[in-house]
């Protein structure tokens, strides 16, 4: 968190205020000029159910999220005076109701209100602005519940209802009712006092006795709903609300309710009751399938599929067994008998590849949806099991291609002993100027292929998983002396102008040594390849915190030849090289970049090319975490 204090004694402060800061109880939210995030604390944490480490904490706190444009921000008009803040500007942020699962993640809605404090420096530059929340969440839904509860008996009050009653302070009915009796048919003696609950359904009398003595004894609203036998002998449902009316001692005047018939709204919240309890059923069903799919399309083999398929099968269908047959030429199987189930399992052109059958339902018979759950996941795991045969066709293709480029390396690499010594040989015994040249251009050619050799060989076995890393913990300055020491031929052979900018020597690294200069040498002799003589490249090394944590950079970039733009996206993959020169002089196997991706990568790294088009240049940026 960005702290500034005039006294000389900051230390302590910064983290007297840091404590202050992580340990107050109003939210605080920390924003840039620009209006991204630079830190939150502990309440800010709590109020929006948002906790340090979790993916939408590290997007907020992400350059990817800026609360000037945040979408909700903007529609309920917040975003003005958010940018009022960061002009310079102290703002009261009115009420506003932010829900965080609308920034694709599931979280909390509340209620708050805000004050966006921008902090300046000396000049009067902004430097931040403090943004507090208020929780106001419990006291909205608070109001939100009184004003219906008050709408609420306002319309008990104007309501007309089929039956309108009074009763006694002690609940006794004591004056006639006529709707009551021409609903029911009871005389007035069979009403009065108590006598109402005779009329009431057997199973809801108790309980509504009892609900109507506790509400007389606490002087509060008598809501409930029972059912009452009808003139005709039918029971229906009715709603009863009874409102005290106190006097100036608080006490109990009289009662005066409405008796509501609701017997078709009961039974059409049954029915509805009924239709969403299906829906959930299928929404669950739904949801079973969907986890099916993802478990399927994630099992990489047939083996795998088949008892994962199994698996899905009998809890789904709640079946005590399930089986997958795989056949090339299996016929459609029949479906549906009284003991079990059947589904084909088809390709994408239509040919039968297998069957799933489920026998054995633990409950009822198997009915028209356990047939169409068993054909939707017979066709997802078809699309499986073809899947699985072309990952293992390419998964073959690639062990091949792997075992050729071992093969080719190993066989390139055998005559160059014998080509070696014959050249050394040679200048040794020859006297003959002309045979002498001969003999150095040989051995250079034998060097140069080593070389290639020795590179196609990393390759290879990074590809194959059989490259191990002697990480050791490495200052970023030595890295760097090693690989100018032995780029520093190459350099001086075109004429280069080279500068060296280490920003950071002191950083640390833990990686393989050899490995690393030899991705720095890698990156030198390339550029200074590719850069007609007198050019001029450039090492700069710099700290790059990135959102993967602290780390270092190191930017080799040159004014040579450039790259294309259709190139650009390709320069890392093996075998990839574009022409660069008219007779192809600068040509080779095109591995080197292929070998510097693969060994950043093995350290935690990530390398990035750049380039503004052919003769504009070119750069390359390798960056590792740091320790």
């Amino acid at each position: 968190m960005p702290l500034h204090h005039r006294s000389g004694n900051s230390a302590p402060d910064d983290k007297r205020f840091r404590e202050l800061f992580e340990q107050a109880r109003v939210s605080i939210q920390i924003l840039s000029p620009a209006g991204l995030t630079l830190c939150v604390n502990k309440a800010w944490e709590e109020l929006w159910q948002i906790r340090e480490g979790s993916a939408v904490y590290d997007y907020v706190l992400s350059p990817a999220y800026n609360v000037l444009h945040d979408p909700q921000l903007e529609a309920r008009g917040i975003a003005p005076y958010l940018r009022r803040a960061v002009a310079g500007e102290v703002v009261e942020i009115p009420a506003i109701r932010y829900d965080t699962a609308e920034l694709g993640y599931p979280g909390p809605a509340r209620w708050v209100t805000a004050r966006a404090h921008p902090v300046k420096d000396a000049e009067g530059r902004l430097i931040e602005v403090v943004l507090m929340h208020e929780d106001i969440t419990e006291r909205v839904e608070a109001e939100t519940a009184l004003r219906k509860r008050e709408e609420r008996f306002r319309s008990l009050v104007t309501s007309t209802s089929h039956i309108l009653w009074t009763a006694s302070p002690s609940g006794r009915v004591l004056d006639d009712i006529p709707s009551w009796r021409e609903y029911t048919g009871q005389t007035w003696e069979e009403a009065r006092d108590f006598g109402w609950l005779d009329a009431l359904h057997p199973d809801d009398r108790e309980r509504t006795s009892r609900i109507w003595a506790e509400c007389i004894a606490a002087k509060k609203i008598f809501i409930g709903d029972y059912r009452v036998r009808r003139a005709d002998g039918v029971y229906r449902w009715t709603a009863v609300k009874g409102v005290p009316i106190l006097d100036e001692d608080g006490e109990v005047r009289e009662w005066i309710g409405t008796n509501t018939d609701i017997d078709e709204a009961v039974a059409e919240r049954a029915d509805l009751a009924e239709r969403l309890d299906r829906e959930r059923r299928q929404s669950a069903l739904l949801a079973k399938l969907a986890r099916a799919s993802q478990t399927l399309h994630a099992a990489l083999s047939s083996q795998d599929i088949a008892a994962t398929l199994e698996d899905e099968v009998r809890d789904i269908l709640g079946v005590r067994h399930a089986s997958v047959t795989l056949a090339a030429a299996a016929a459609a199987p029949a479906l549906a008998d009284g003991a079990g189930l059947a589904a084909p399992l088809l390709d994408r052109k239509g040919r039968h590849i297998g069957c799933l059958r489920a026998t054995g339902k633990i409950e009822g018979a198997f009915s028209d949806e356990d047939e169409a759950v068993l054909v939707q996941l017979a066709s997802i795991a078809a699309n499986g099991f073809e899947n699985a045969h072309l990952y293992g066709s390419l998964r073959e293709q690639d062990r091949r291609k792997d075992e050729f480029l071992a093969m080719l390396a190993h066989e390139l690499r055998n005559p160059l002993a014998p080509i070696a010594a014959a050249a050394e040989a040679l200048k040794l015994s020859a006297d003959d100027a002309r045979v002498r040249r001969s003999s150095e251009v040989i051995g250079r050619q034998v060097r140069h292929l080593t070389a290639l050799v020795d590179d196609l060989l990393d390759v290879s076995r990074v590809t194959r998983g059989l490259v191990e890393l002697d990480r050791k913990l490495l200052e970023v300055g030595s890295i760097v002396a090693n690989a100018v020491e032995q780029s520093r031929p190459v350099l001086d052979a075109r004429r280069h102008l080279f500068e060296l900018d280490v920003g950071t020597p002191d950083a640390r690294v833990l990686g393989d040594p050899t490995r690393l200069v030899q991705v720095l040498t890698n990156l030198l002799n390339n550029a200074a390849k590719y850069t007609p003589p007198g050019g001029q490249i450039r090492l700069t090394v710099l700290r790059a915190d990135s959102a993967a944590g602290p780390g270092v950079s190191f930017e080799v970039s040159d004014d040579g030849i450039g790259i294309e733009p259709g190139l650009l996206p390709h320069v890392f993959d093996l075998f990839t090289q574009a022409e660069r020169t008219p007779d192809r002089s600068q040509g080779g196997l095109g591995i080197g970049l292929a070998l510097v991706r693969n060994m950043v990568a093995l350290h935690g790294g990530d390398v990035q090319a750049r380039s503004a088009g052919p003769g504009q240049g070119s750069s390359f940026t390798v960056w590792l975490p740091t320790v």
